[in-house]
């Protein structure tokens, strides 16, 4: 179990947990605020999953901090106090090696409360699982193309090379998408993680992977990689979107939970707006990358509500060319799968 940490104590697994089987507890935190809840009643227990990143830099410990925004309101004792207001008690992290398995510890019934990107959780939704988006960002996250030393320099090269993703990623579905448009066939596609696929465009066995803006960027600079495409220059909407999704037994129950989540995230999104410097220092620290990375893959800019439209138009979209592509299973109606602000 996690509790809040304080400013001294950001560390190693950030965003989201500590690994597949385990995560710990630490204290901190702003102190908390007296609770809303009916006296004498008990506060009902959240988790949530994730994909943890880590700060190489520091001495390995089991203590785990989100990053992102999620992260920034734990730090700065905002969320737990909006969750503990309205009669949640946040229970901590937990991490997994992809958003695919955090959406199966979501149905599974492990926890709440996951954060992903967009795709698995249309996929998930599309075969059926019962949850609900209470949470999505703008379209920020941006899809980059790294490829090998003397490989391919464009996306019009990549037919007949081969190409690292995580199927059925958000950048996956980007990717296909956007070479889509531009009529690019004949691309050799493998399953790499990015831990495998450095080495592997590094020795010359692969000619490309898709990845964030701030991987690409970190490799670009630390190896020498050369970053072939950005998505969004194809087409502005090839940005992915981060979406939160809660159990739809966990929200029949707890009717109030996704405004307390978005509260509890308020908190981080006004600190955010008032000294944006001060949150790329500390995600800085708590991923060990450069301020300059960091600055790159910005979450910036931060809605104001929860689901915003252009969001929930984007996911339509992508609903759309995933079951036209076979790859997702059914269809399903996007807007009364999110949860409106109105309807909380």
């Amino acid at each position: 179990m996690l509790m809040p940490g304080k400013r001294g104590l950001v560390a190693l697994l950030a965003l989201l947990g500590v690994g597949a089987a385990a995560f710990a507890v630490f204290g901190g935190g702003a102190p908390h605020a007296q609770s809303s809840a009916p006296r004498g009643k008990a506060l009902v227990p959240v988790s949530i999953a994730g994909v943890p990143v880590n700060n190489p830099d520091k001495p390995p410990s089991d203590v785990a901090q989100a990053g992102g925004v999620l992260g920034y309101a734990l730090d700065l004792g905002g969320f737990q106090r909006e969750l503990e207001q309205a009669g949640f008690a946040f229970q901590g992290l937990r991490g997994f090696p992809r958003t695919a398995a955090c959406m199966l510890a979501l149905s599974s019934g492990q926890v709440e409360v996951a954060i992903t990107g967009d795709s698995p959780a249309v996929l998930s939704r599309a075969r059926g699982d019962k949850h609900r988006a209470i949470y999505l960002s703008l379209p920020t996250t941006e899809t980059w193309i790294v490829a090998r030393k003397g490989g391919p320099r464009t996306l019009a090269e990549l037919p007949g090379k081969k190409v690292g993703t995580y199927f059925g990623s958000t950048f996956d579905y980007y990717f296909r998408a956007a070479t889509a448009q531009l009529g690019i066939e004949g691309i050799d596609y493998a399953q790499l993680a990015p831990s495998a696929a450095l080495p592997a465009l590094q020795n010359d066995s692969l000619d490309a992977f898709l990845t964030t803006s701030t991987n690409a960027a970190l490799w670009r600079s630390k190896y020498g990689l050369p970053v072939i495409a950005k998505l969004s220059e194809v087409d502005a909407k090839y940005r992915g979107i981060q979406i939160v999704s809660a159990r739809e037994d966990f929200l029949a129950a707890n009717p109030g939970f996704p405004a307390a989540y978005f509260r509890g995230l308020q908190t981080a999104i006004e600190a955010i707006r008032k000294d944006p410097e001060a949150f790329f220092a500390w995600e800085a620290d708590v991923t060990g990358m450069p301020l300059e990375i960091v600055k790159v893959g910005s979450p910036l800019p931060l809605a104001d509500t929860p689901i915003p439209p252009e969001s929930v138009a984007a996911l339509e979209e992508q609903l759309a060319f995933r079951l036209k592509t076979g790859v997702a299973n059914a269809p399903f109606d996007v807007r009364g799968w999110v949860v409106e602000p109105a309807h909380e």
